[in-house]
């Protein structure tokens, strides 16, 4: 092959070549497709947002030393009053009793709860009446005549009294106060409203509490149970001091006048 046949074939291989790309080129070219998962994400923090819950608890082996509220010692005080009135009660283990209220005292809830706390223990099953059974209607009130026995109890006084203060330093000044609950039972036969036994309930508790946390034991709802902080009476504290200083002074006179 001669040299001028080699460059034609040459020519015309590269016009072939030039022809395809140009072909190649002038198709249009496929689109790509995309797929979302998800749409697009709000803010996490929006107008509508709600507030977490967020609690910090003590968890130190010793917590912060707080009193206890008037509510708190006359429950105490009345659980320990009931508990050693029904020491000799005569209700046997399964016996069923109805434990209604003597009389209305807005503090009924608290004997309420120290009786059926000490029935639980006796193992009685106790069917509560929260009104006042008339005496002459026992049976035709609790609808159980000569089945259950009817146990009441009345809460004659429930009170806190703030008695002294104690101590002198600013900050280290206390309280001294008293809770004293008064109460008694009746137990008696349905039928005949006879009596089958009678227990006094009486107990008092007397503690201190740093006087700057007043607000803490003090109640709006129980003001009953609000007693009034005693003021010092500064006589009685200098009464001493004076008459001891006299006594003194006139001693001192008595060995100075001496010839």
């Amino acid at each position: 092959m001669s040299v001028s046949t080699r460059v034609v074939l040459r020519t015309l291989v590269g016009a072939f070549v030039l022809v395809g790309v140009l072909v190649v080129s002038a198709t249009p070219a496929s689109a790509k497709k995309f797929r979302y998962s998800a749409g697009p994400k709000a803010p996490e923090d929006t107008v509508l947002s709600v507030a977490q819950l967020q609690i910090e608890p003590v968890v130190s082996a010793r917590g912060p030393r707080v009193p206890a509220t008037n509510l708190q010692m006359t429950s105490l005080v009345a659980n320990t009053a009931f508990e050693r009135a029904m020491a000799g009660i005569p209700l046997t283990q399964g016996k069923e009793v109805i434990l209604a209220p003597g009389e209305s005292h807005p503090l009924n809830f608290v004997v309420e709860h120290a009786v059926l706390r000490q029935l639980s223990k006796l193992g009685v099953v106790a069917l509560v009446r929260r009104s006042v059974v008339p005496d002459d209607s026992i049976g035709i009130d609790t609808g159980t005549v000569g089945t259950h026995p009817v146990l009441d109890y009345q809460l004659a006084s429930a009170r806190v009294t703030y008695l002294r203060l104690r101590g002198w330093l600013p900050g280290r000044i206390k309280i001294e106060r008293q809770a004293l609950v008064e109460g008694r039972l009746t137990l008696r036969d349905p039928a005949t409203s006879r009596v089958l036994w009678t227990g006094d309930a009486t107990w008092n508790f007397v503690d201190a509490f740093p006087r700057q946390q007043l607000p803490l034991v003090e109640d709006a709802r129980f003001t009953d149970l609000n007693g009034t902080v005693p003021e010092r009476n500064l006589t009685r504290v200098f009464e001493p001091v004076i008459v001891v200083g006299v006594v003194a002074g006139l001693v001192a006179l008595f060995f100075q006048n001496r010839p």
